[in-house]
């Protein structure tokens, strides 16, 4: 169990209460939690998945690869039908899935990934080569992640309404920034 807030003296009372009725050890500062690296300093948090972005570039085999300063071309296009079929979808799927994982502090790429992902059930070679491209510009931003701090939050939508070529679905997206509170 992670127990975190701002009260310290509120933190050593939980402790205290849940510990008269589980089983407790004190491990310390969280560092790492499945995947998930955090750093903290006096009153910040920096969340990232610099080392998980590492192994999967290295997975991949996109290590030395040519670096990206976007993760998809713009007004990039991909059909359901165009291309030829993956002989196996296997590696695509476990790519999508991975890149997927590594949205959750990675905001920046999960619009590029929430597109190849909609290509799992019959991946073809396009769909696979813009799913490398996210990887690729993700080994340019490693050290990329999310950065909390005394903050307020922001909540903003926007929709592309019939963008979808194949069925003329809708696509929506949504942001949330954090940014620090005034006092």
């Amino acid at each position: 169990m992670i127990v975190t807030g701002s009260d310290e003296n509120e933190i050593v009372k939980l402790r205290a209460k849940l510990s008269t009725r589980f089983e407790m050890k004190n491990l310390g500062e969280l560092n790492h939690l499945l995947g998930l690296e955090v750093r903290s300093m006096k009153s910040d948090i920096f969340l990232l998945q610099e080392g998980y972005a590492k192994k999967l570039v290295e997975r991949f085999g996109l290590k030395l690869c040519k670096k990206r300063s976007t993760p998809l071309d713009l007004n990039e296009k991909l059909r359901r039908k165009e291309g030829s079929l993956l002989p196996d979808p296997k590696p695509y799927r476990a790519l999508v899935g991975s890149l997927l994982y590594l949205t959750i502090t990675r905001p920046d790429i999960a619009f590029s990934v929430g597109l190849v992902s909609r290509f799992l059930q019959e991946p073809r070679k396009p769909h696979l080569e813009a799913a490398k491209k996210i990887l690729k510009y993700v080994n340019s931003t490693l050290d990329l992640g999310l950065f909390y701090n005394v903050f307020s939050f922001n909540g903003y939508t926007d929709v592309d309404l019939g963008r979808d070529l194949d069925d003329r679905r809708s696509t929506s997206g949504y942001i949330f920034l954090c940014s620090l509170a005034s006092i």
